[in-house]
């Protein structure tokens, strides 16, 4: 009798589902809770610290720059594209005041740094994937380019994830894929884990040699955001040459 009442009552639901709708994914209010939980915490946790270091505990101010870079990296996303570039430099750098060591400082803030963009990339994922799944993923994957760009995704779908999370130059296009495509969220999460662990490792690592200054930081990031826009100009573009340069269906040659 539960069996039977169960089948009605998905047979119901899938009836009322618009054409084109899909399943919803799992654990999506979990995880939206679970962000708007870590983000609370980052923010009280940065509040409590810059209050120690007001009354003199300057050992608390490292702290609170790790909280403070966290809880905005955990924003930077497609949803809100602000620049990551110049807080990992300055929070790698000696006047932020991390921690003495150079190597703790490029340590902390890879590891740190690319946990808090896998949460927001992982709020990226679920975020789109609720608007897709009310008819729109249908439709974007009976496209052509779609069509093709899940043959090369499907190829190396956990490199080619590392390596956006690696390049300085943003492309969706990429992580959409992966959203459509339903990859999973855990080789999702560790993927770009590794890309942009290794990004700000780098980064973190030039601040440390060279002992930016704010100024020489700001410098940076702009010539990282004119890089980028290049990219988003560039890539669209090139998408189109391949598509025009495809050969097309030979006169004749199709089947009657």
């Amino acid at each position: 009798m539960a069996g039977s009442v169960s089948d009605v009552t998905s047979a119901i639901l899938d009836k009322r589902r618009a054409p084109g709708a899909e399943e919803p994914l799992p654990g999506t209010r979990v995880w939206f809770a679970f962000f708007v939980l870590w983000m609370v915490t980052l923010a009280a946790l940065a509040l409590a610290m810059f209050d120690r270091y007001e009354r003199g505990h300057t050992e608390a101010s490292g702290l609170w720059l790790l909280a403070l870079m966290c809880f905005y990296l955990s924003l930077c996303s497609a949803l809100l594209p602000l620049p990551t570039a110049w807080i990992i430099l300055f929070a790698a750098g000696p006047e932020a005041g991390l921690a003495d060591s150079g190597l703790a400082r490029i340590a902390l803030v890879a590891v740190f740094g690319a946990l808090a963009t896998v949460v927001a990339n992982l709020t990226e994922y679920h975020g789109l994937a609720w608007l897709l799944r009310h008819g729109l993923g249908h439709r974007v994957r009976q496209a052509r380019i779609y069509q093709w760009g899940v043959r090369w995704f499907d190829k190396a779908p956990f490199q080619a994830l590392a390596l956006v999370g690696f390049v300085p130059i943003p492309i969706d296009a990429i992580r959409w894929l992966a959203i459509l495509r339903r990859y999973p969220r855990m080789r999702f999460a560790l993927a770009y884990f590794l890309g942009r662990g290794v990004r700000y490792a780098l980064l973190a690592g030039l601040s440390v040699m060279l002992g930016l200054t704010p100024l020489q930081i700001l410098g940076i990031q702009i010539g990282l955001v004119l890089l980028a826009v290049c990219g988003r100009i560039l890539w669209p573009l090139a998408a189109r040459w391949r598509h025009w340069a495809a050969p097309g269906p030979v006169n004749g040659s199709s089947a009657e």
